[in-house]
């Protein structure tokens, strides 16, 4: 580091510049500009906000000031040293911002340094405003968990200090609001400056030969510390992987961890690959080797976010790269700018196609040239922390980079563009039934036992007699496995040709892409990044347009995993009818959506291009307290919930035969009924309808007594009850005849 332009030990003594605009501090733990990614980062970025008015100076707690220097300049920008002054505390540090509370009015927290808070709290008393910034590991939940249990709920309190949380990428958002309010979050991507053109085959094969990289190699960059977190040793493997001798391995970046760069000496040398990997070191410059690669490459396992995929992008770079929660399937278009990979074999495939193919590769990095031009410049991010550091919200610089969760429909059909609607009250009783059509796997134990078993299937086409004798044409939706499997697609294809309505029936897990963990929160559709969630959806609308020789209409998100960005992908697509929403169910503990704000209504999905029809699954509300709920307030029911349900009081149940008896069916289908609602909808799973893979049909017993409600049921609803059965296209094009979606001024 330079050494300061001045030296003074005493803070507020230095000269200030003339300013428009707030004073900011920004408070680290440790300081390493050179390699350090948030220190790069926002001693580029710092000038840049002064631009706009907001100055900033660096107050570093931890990191021993260089040459002894208390106080010096780095490209540009003021950063001081608290333990040139004195032992690094919390208390030092208290003493050292009130001695400059008149220079400042802004405190930027880039490390957590102060567990007490104090200091936090005594700037804010003093009219500074706090805000924290979440890059890595900081997300306020993940602060909270470091303390004992006991003194969290302080914690907690003392948070109330801090105005604003800055999230920079999508997995922190999501941690983070599992504990402050969406309100007291700001979310602010990080950005690159971007070179003016991109150099053409000739500068490139230059640029080469300054390297001395060979010129006719295909060139796989990565750029980071090499260390067991950034998972050189993953690419390495991968590139063992690849057999053409010209795809090299370039690895720019400081050996952070010795042994481990022992480990990828001997890994090297065993594979084979002596010739093929280059371990550059620390450069200050990276540019030249962006220019020099063909395709960038990132395998790291935890980062808040990867400063050097949006490098990559500027340059005009292809990308392939690990799973990385949060953060791969919102940056990486899989199959358009990139690929995401699982394993280190997916890695080579991905990489083989790439490197066989430059015409791919050229049109996936003008992609992401593109995306980064429009979302991540470094210019439209200094905007936004000035109007931050001001008091404002910012807003969104990275239109193309949308963050929206299963989650966030807890604020109810607004949040998703639906409008329910009243059917005509003179109709009679409409009856749907949608089966989900879905490979079979152990309910109890997770995702991860899903193989595709499509066994049950092969029933599905006699255990529909129940239906047929009753004059009903169930809609099946159906998975990946069951319309690709060609036994069961065979059964799928002669149900259809008797008239059942096909859908899409998406199940994360098991549509391709599949590059995600298998967990709860990836098991529901709108909780993934939405150029992955589209990239299976079409997948899927790919193979039942091969099953059918015509593309789906109607959808339902597997676990009912909705969000804003499937209803646009489902626009996109063509689809026209969703089925995903299950009315007052609350599946947020688990990840997924909170629908204890939507009614059993049908609706309209607007604003996502064509109007699509919303078709709930028919839930509600039974127990002794039901017929006085009707008129309570939500949060009256969600108060006594819990102890309503304990006691039978008022509990949650679905229409279907799969976990209700056939008199609290016949008893919801009157409550709805008697409050205005004249659509509804039967549904159930496709291997309940086989004896031994789900809860609801472990034996040949229950499940012909699952059957048996079925019949029951229908022979009620459609005799004395004075229903008839519909489907699931007829009722759409009714619907647009006589409750129309809403226009939008």
């Amino acid at each position: 580091m330079p050494p300061a332009d001045t030296a003074s030990t005493e803070p507020g003594s230095e000269k200030t510049e003339s300013h428009d605009g707030p004073r900011v501090l920004h408070l680290y733990r440790r300081f390493h500009p050179d390699y350090t990614g948030d220190g790069i980062y926002f001693t580029r970025l710092i000038p840049l906000i002064a631009s706009h008015g907001s100055t900033g100076d660096v107050l570093v707690y931890e990191t021993p000031p260089p040459e002894g220097v208390a106080t010096l300049r780095h490209d540009g920008v003021t950063v001081h040293y608290l333990a040139a002054r004195e032992r690094p505390t919390p208390l030092a540090l208290l003493r050292w911002l009130i001695a400059v509370r008149d220079r400042y009015d802004v405190l930027h927290i880039h490390s957590h340094v102060d567990r007490t808070l104090l200091s936090y709290l005594t700037m804010r008393l003093l009219g500074w405003r706090v805000l924290f910034h979440c890059s890595l590991d900081d997300s306020p939940t993940d602060v909270l968990s470091g303390y004992r249990p006991l003194y969290r709920p302080l914690v907690r309190l003392l948070f109330g200090a801090i105005d604003r949380f800055v999230v920079i990428s999508p997995l922190l958002l999501r941690r983070a609001l599992e504990t402050v309010p969406r309100e007291r979050i700001v979310f602010l991507p990080q950005g690159a400056m971007l070179p003016k053109t991109l150099g053409d085959h000739a500068e490139r094969q230059a640029t080469r030969r300054a390297l001395t990289l060979p010129e006719d190699a295909i060139v796989l960059l990565n750029v980071g510390s090499v260390s067991r977190r950034k998972g050189t040793d993953w690419l390495i493997d991968g590139l063992g992987r690849i057999n053409d001798p010209k795809v090299i391995l370039i690895v720019v970046g400081p050996i952070l961890e010795q042994d481990f760069a022992d480990e990828l000496a001997r890994k090297i040398a065993k594979l084979g690959l002596a010739e093929r990997v280059r371990l550059v070191g620390f450069c200050a410059d990276t540019g030249p080797y962006y220019e020099a690669a063909d395709v960038f490459v990132f395998a790291s396992t935890a980062e808040g976010f990867p400063n050097v995929l949006v490098e990559a992008m500027a340059h005009g770079l292809p990308i392939v790269m690990r799973f990385l929660p949060g953060i791969a399937d919102f940056l990486v278009r899989h199959g358009e700018t990139g690929y995401l990979a699982a394993t280190e074999d997916e890695f080579a495939d991905a990489v083989t196609q790439l490197a066989a193919d430059p015409a791919r590769r050229h049109a996936f990095g003008l992609q992401n040239r593109s995306l980064a031009e429009r979302n991540f410049k470094l210019e439209h991010l200094g905007r936004g922390y000035d109007v931050l550091y001001r008091g404002g919200i910012p807003a969104s610089p990275a239109p193309d980079f949308v963050v929206r969760f299963a989650r966030d429909l807890a604020a109810g059909p607004a949040a998703i563009g639906l409008v329910e609607v009243d059917t005509p009250l003179a109709w009679r009783p409409q009856l749907l039934v949608v089966i989900d059509t879905e490979a079979a796997f152990e309910w109890d134990k997770g995702t991860y036992t899903d193989i595709g078993d499509t066994a049950p299937t092969r029933a599905l086409a006699r255990a529909l007699d129940v239906f047929r004798r009753h004059g009903v044409q169930p809609t099946l939706v159906v998975d990946q496995p069951v319309a690709t499997n060609p036994e069961s697609a065979a059964v799928i294809r002669a149900l259809a040709a008797e008239g059942c309505e096909i859908g899409a029936h998406l199940h994360p897990w098991s549509s391709p892409p599949a590059v995600e963990p298998r967990d709860e929160w990836h098991s529901f559709c709108g909780n993934l990044g939405p150029p992955l969630e589209r990239a299976k959806l079409a997948a899927l609308t790919e193979a039942i347009t091969r099953l059918l020789g015509r593309p789906p209409t109607v959808f339902k998100a597997g676990r009912y995993g909705l969000s804003a960005s499937t209803v646009q992908s489902l626009a996109d697509l063509g689809y026209r009818i969703d089925c995903s929403i299950c009315p007052t169910y609350d599946y947020s503990t688990l990840g997924g959506p909170d629908f204890t704000r939507f009614s059993a209504r049908p609706g309209w999905f607007l604003g996502h291009g064509a109007p699509i029809l919303s078709l709930p699954t028919t839930a509600g509300r039974l127990g002794w307290l039901a017929r006085f709920a009707e008129g309570s307030t939500l949060s009256y029911q969600r108060r006594i919930g819990r102890l309503a349900a304990r006691f039978n009081a008022l509990y949650p149940v679905r229409l279907s035969p799969e976990g209700a008896s056939l008199k609290e069916m016949r008893r919801l289908t009157r409550l709805l009924h008697a409050q205005g609602l004249r659509v509804f909808t039967l549904s159930l799973h496709s291997p309940s309808l086989s004896a031994g893979y789900t809860p609801y049909a472990r034996t040949q017993a229950e499940r012909d007594a699952l059957v048996a409600r079925v019949d029951a049921y229908l022979e009620w609803f459609l005799g004395s009850f004075g229903g008839e059965a519909t489907t699931l296209g007829t009722l759409h094009a009714r619907l647009l005849r006589e409750a129309p979606p809403p226009t939008i001024p």
